[in-house]
């Protein structure tokens, strides 16, 4: 087993491949088989990283521990500052609103990896996307993950999350703008600007969905963006 999943394993991240055997635990949604492929040969780089989401804080500790030289950012809709550590820097800042964005980014900086593990609202991940690749360093990695909120038979109409209205027209998930996008070659997300669409378009080198292990969230896949 990678050290990537060996940690997500240890501090019971559900980016990894294993339950704990005590407590009630959702599925393990195997991500960082993934990641370990892409981050393994940088990660003593002493590099700039955020995740979006915080949620209880196993992933913190899980970055923390295999990038022992990097910055770990994270945002969330509240206050986490109980996760902050010398490495680990928590924000506050909505993930759909272009303006928090921008301003935190300020403070961030430009970053090596980000890690889209917030709403999970389509919405929110093409939005998040269109504001934040700008802030990828080039050659730099963004990763969308729980992209299952992009499988119609599960979470479409009268469906919410977070208390998120989870609906979505034909066309406009995630998943099937991420594959149009690879099949085109032009990025065209309803819920992002023309100038928003057209940098993505512009300086995006290569771009996957990863088909992953079937939960009962439904079909699993982690997209990967890199920067030129």
């Amino acid at each position: 087993m990678d050290k990537l999943s060996k940690l997500a394993n240890k501090y019971a991240s559900d980016k990894g491949t294993e339950a704990p055997s005590s407590g009630n635990h959702g599925p393990r949604l195997h991500f960082t088989p993934k990641y370990s492929i892409y981050f393994e040969g940088i990660k003593n780089e002493k590099l700039n990283i955020l995740e979006i989401g915080i949620g209880s804080g196993p992933s913190l500790k899980m970055w923390y521990d295999y990038f022992p030289n990097s910055t770990i950012h994270a945002i969330d809709v509240v206050p986490q500052k109980q996760h902050e550590n010398d490495r680990v820097k928590t924000h506050v800042c909505d993930q759909s609103d272009r303006k928090q964005l921008e301003k935190i980014m300020e403070n961030i900086g430009n970053v090596d990896i980000i890690i889209d593990d917030g709403s999970h609202v389509i919405s929110h991940q093409q939005i998040s996307l269109g504001v934040l690749l700008k802030y990828v360093k080039k050659g730099g990695q963004y990763w969308i993950e729980d992209l299952h909120t992009s499988d119609s038979s599960v979470w479409y109409k009268g469906k919410t999350l977070y208390g998120y209205d989870m609906s979505f027209n034909d066309g406009e998930s995630t998943v099937d703008v991420i594959n149009n996008f690879i099949k085109t070659s032009k990025f065209n997300s309803p819920f992002l600007t023309e100038e928003e669409n057209n940098y993505i378009t512009e300086n995006v080198e290569f771009c996957e969905i990863y088909e992953l292990p079937k939960t009962f969230y439904g079909d699993n896949k982690l997209a990967l963006f890199k920067k030129k």
